[in-house]
């Protein structure tokens, strides 16, 4: 076909808009140079100097505040020091900002074109703290932690060229582009601040790729840093699963939202536990057995989720959380969207490709509905609310009475709201549409790394009721968003299935009690237990435990006047159902001892999922594989 050469030149624009926008944005102007010293991991200091070109006159330099995915102002400005700013040779003044802690003024000189920066960001050496990203066997480095750049322009039009100094020999795994490495030193092509920050850099002294999908439109890693070699002998099965993971969610979502993808992990007893969603590659950390089939299968579902962000909160997000720069507040209004639906979604997909088995996933949902029906704080806190969590715990502590207070709900009782609406779906349509015709409509894409497209709460319940008209979805939504009642019985019976609490122990359960070294009393007593030492973990509000005046952090010292053990506490709490007669403890909090007595005699509860007879099995549906 023979076109006008102005025809010809819309359509090279419009096939090639989104990398054209992409190379603009990061040469439109001189970049940052951002060179990051992370060799020195006996003191786990990481050593920044930048240069950034300016102009006369005052200039705000800001230090991320607001972390996509953290959903909340986590930028650890209190873990930096040591900052000198430099014109040439001098060195200039600078203030912080008396309202805003994470900017700082300067006033450049006439003539000065660029700045010299330099700090230290101190990644923690205990728990206490914050999250331990650096072990004499790996570190993680997230760019966000380690960088400023002048206030006011949108991060996608800050160009950036980053560079790394790696420990001695160290191998790394990134979604950057373009690396090139010379001895220890990595430098990676220029790109925008918002590429980079979305990029993180996972290095180890023992690291294993492993290809889950060689698509060469698409590829798949999984790269993964360990305490030791042998804990990177990855088990055939495990590598299927995974590999089945990225097949089971191209039958979900359809195309690839992103040009490669890496998921960063790190299985190690050392390197502290994390999920944080990136557009092309994800952190994940794991315990130290995980490759080779033995941990927790509780957490089998990570990676699923983080591997759900590239399309659900990073391809497609939602407006309010769409901000150009990372000090500009976020809104939390559609995480029960951005979170809950990719919670559901990983709870699915871990039981369609094999992650979990369907005993584990039938476990974990009985867990999860029980959690979420005796979350005594629903009566004066929704759901919707509880998006605001991030920001609310603002100092990451735990909390003293979480089942009161309520915690990050949205995941959870965010996924127990997708299977409701999946079930109703099937339900309406008999079974001829389902959430995965929403996700595969709601989350699709042209294929191949793209801008941001936003979504407002509209267009969710409009691709819904485009999916099956009749239904008020916007009711629907909002009478479970906002109700201080719970709906969850009737969300599982609409699936086919009730839960029962009997005595028999959900395997969920015990794989949590395991891996937390704790015993779970939560639906008899009220009450979780630190193996240990007998230390109380949690008492869920207006529970029999909680009605005997017990509270968080006391200590069990004796059970009916023996010693302390958990096997003692449960002997007790069968005896007294047995024999109608209050169970004695003796607690300490403190240097003070008490006397109290727990008034309950139901027995051991545990939550199981049972088909209700003679109802449609849509929850099978929903777990086949495709």
């Amino acid at each position: 076909m023979n076109l006008p050469v102005r025809h010809l030149l819309l359509v090279c624009l419009l096939l090639f808009a989104p990398s054209l926008l992409l190379a603009a944005n990061a040469s439109g102007a001189t970049p940052i140079e951002l060179a990051v010293d992370v060799s020195d991991i006996d003191r786990n200091i990481q050593r920044v100097h930048e240069r950034i070109a300016v102009e006369p006159g005052a200039l705000t330099l800001v230090y991320p505040k607001w972390i996509p995915g953290n959903h909340a102002p986590t930028g650890p400005i209190n873990q930096i020091a040591g900052l000198v700013i430099r014109a040439g040779e001098r060195v200039l003044p600078w203030r912080r900002d008396a309202i805003d802690m994470y900017a700082f003024h300067v006033e450049v000189p006439q003539g000065v074109d660029s700045l010299a920066l330099e700090f230290q960001y101190f990644s923690p050496t205990a728990a206490n703290q914050g999250r331990i990203a650096t072990t004499p066997q790996m570190l993680s480095l997230q760019w966000h932690r380690v960088v400023m750049a002048a206030q006011g322009r949108a991060a996608r039009e800050i160009a950036i060229t980053p560079s790394v100094r790696l420990p001695a020999g160290w191998s790394f795994a990134s979604a950057l582009d373009g690396a090139q490495r010379e001895g220890d030193d990595v430098r990676f092509a220029t790109t925008t601040l918002e590429t980079l920050i979305d990029a993180p850099l996972y290095t180890g002294k023992y690291l294993r790729s492993f290809t889950l999908d060689a698509n060469p439109k698409a590829p798949v890693r999984l790269n993964a840093v360990a305490d030791a070699p042998e804990l990177l002998e990855a088990k055939p099965e495990v590598l299927a699963a995974h590999k089945a993971l990225v097949a089971q969610a191209d039958h979900v979502f359809g195309t690839r939202p992103y040009a490669h993808y890496d998921f960063l992990l790190a299985v190690s007893a050392q390197f502290s536990g994390i999920g944080l969603e990136h557009q092309q590659s994800s952190e994940n950390g794991q315990g130290a057995d995980y490759l080779l089939g033995q941990s927790p299968f509780n957490d089998n579902d990570l990676l699923a989720h983080e591997y759900v962000h590239a399309w659900n909160g990073k391809f497609r997000r939602p407006q309010p959380s769409a901000t150009s720069d990372y000090n500009t507040p976020m809104r939390n209004d559609l995480l029960w969207l951005y979170e809950g639906q990719t919670q559901y979604w990983a709870w699915v997909l871990s039981a369609r490709s094999g992650l979990r088995t369907r005993d584990e996933t039938l476990a974990v949902l009985a867990m999860v509905a029980a959690h979420a029906e005796h979350r005594a704080g629903r009566i004066w806190r929704n759901l919707q609310d509880t998006g605001n969590e991030g920001i609310i715990e603002f100092n990451d502590a735990p909390q003293a009475w979480e089942n009161w207070q309520r915690a990050y709900d949205f995941y959870d009782e965010g996924s127990l709201l997708w299977l409701d609406v999946d079930a109703r779906l099937r339900e309406l349509s008999r079974n001829r549409s389902s959430l995965d015709d929403f996700a595969r409509a709601f989350f699709a894409s042209p294929g191949g790394l793209q801008p941001v497209s936003t979504y407002v709460e509209a267009d969710i319940v409009a691709a819904l009721a485009h999916l099956q008209p009749g239904e008020d979805w916007q009711q629907f939504l909002r009478s479970r968003l906002d109700a201080h009642a719970g709906y969850f019985s009737a969300a599982l019976a609409r699936a086919g299935w009730k839960l029962e609490y009997t005595s028999t122990p959900n395997i969920a359960i015990s794989d949590a009690e395991g891996a937390q070294d704790m015993h779970d009393f939560s639906f008899s007593l009220g009450l979780r237990i630190a193996k240990a030492d007998g230390r109380l973990d949690q008492v869920l509000w207006d529970s029999p435990a909680w009605r005997a005046g017990l509270a968080r952090d006391m200590q069990i010292i004796a059970i009916n006047d023996a010693a302390w053990s958990a096997q003692r506490l449960q002997r007790a709490v069968s005896a007294a159902q047995r024999d109608r007669t209050p169970i004695r403890l003796i607690v300490r909090r403190g240097d003070a001892f008490r006397s109290v007595s727990i008034d309950y005699n139901d027995g051991i509860r545990q939550p199981h999922l049972l088909r209700i007879p003679g109802t449609p099995d849509r929850l099978a549906a929903i777990l086949k594989a495709r």
